[in-house]
């Protein structure tokens, strides 16, 4: 299951920060961010998932980020299929909520968290219904529950530590790996993400199949899932900045990474 730290700030100059880790099977293939639905929206880039061509982590300038979580609710599907959970990145940035027609979303359950330059939000569908829980001003952290909900894995170990550390106020100047290089010989980056990736790097010392691991390589109900990647976002008026590195070794910070500016 991925992991979102959100900050909200509504009068500063990047009113939303954004850490993301994206939790998938190892054995599907995906491409890091980049312009890969034109069709769409040339503005628009995004993680894309090949097997379904939709995105975990989509983003443009003029809408701002989006990024969606699994929830491990049943949804019941009349024919045993469903819509890949994919498409909800995308349909947010152009402005399709997921229940904007008035129908229920056909997709397995989700938290879908849209990030603009106005604020936060997260959008869940569990099957039942689509509800919306606007985040204010401050940290908070999603996973496949409620969001900042201290009796889940991870936000009840890490989101008060979050919380404490200074929250990065403006877009990532380095790339994941190399921030977290900078935290671990003692030093600061400079760009006021070193506070959230010192408690990522604190975080890894858990064993990987531990609950409250953040950076996740596991056999879960729904099979082996690992962390593949981090993203780190900064979002304005008119702006969005993501720096993206894929793990060489899936849930393991250690090793090289792949790193991408989008």
């Amino acid at each position: 299951m991925c992991t979102v730290v959100v900050r909200v700030d509504p009068a500063a100059a990047w009113p939303v920060t954004v850490l993301a880790l994206r939790d998938e099977s190892p054995d599907r293939p995906w491409d890091p961010p980049a312009a890969w639905w034109p069709e769409l929206d040339p503005t628009v880039r995004g993680v894309r998932d090949r097997s379904a061509g939709g995105a975990w982590l989509a983003a443009s300038d003029t809408a701002g980020l989006a990024v969606v979580l699994n929830r491990a609710e049943p949804v019941p599907s009349a024919d045993g299929t469903w819509t890949t959970r994919g498409v909800l990145p995308l349909d947010a940035l152009t402005g399709a909520a997921p229940d904007h027609d008035g129908a229920l979303p056909t997709t397995r359950a989700f938290n879908l968290v849209r990030a603009t330059a106005d604020g936060a939000a997260v959008d869940t569908w569990d099957g039942t219904a689509v509800r919306t829980s606007e985040l204010g001003p401050g940290v908070h952290m999603v996973t496949h529950g409620a969001p900042d909900d201290p009796a889940a894995p991870r936000i009840g170990r890490w989101l008060e530590a979050f919380r404490s550390a200074p929250a990065p106020t403006g877009p990532p100047v380095l790339g994941p790996f190399d921030e977290l290089r900078t935290v671990d010989h003692g030093e600061d980056a400079g760009d006021g993400w070193s506070g959230w990736f010192g408690v990522l790097a604190e975080s890894s010392t858990l064993p990987s199949d531990h609950p409250d691991a953040i950076l996740r390589d596991a056999v879960e109900p729904d099979g082996h899932v690992a962390t593949l990647s981090v993203v780190a976002a900064a979002v304005a008026p008119g702006r969005t900045v993501l720096q993206h590195a894929r793990l060489a070794h899936p849930g393991r910070l250690d090793g090289s990474v792949e790193l991408h500016r989008a």
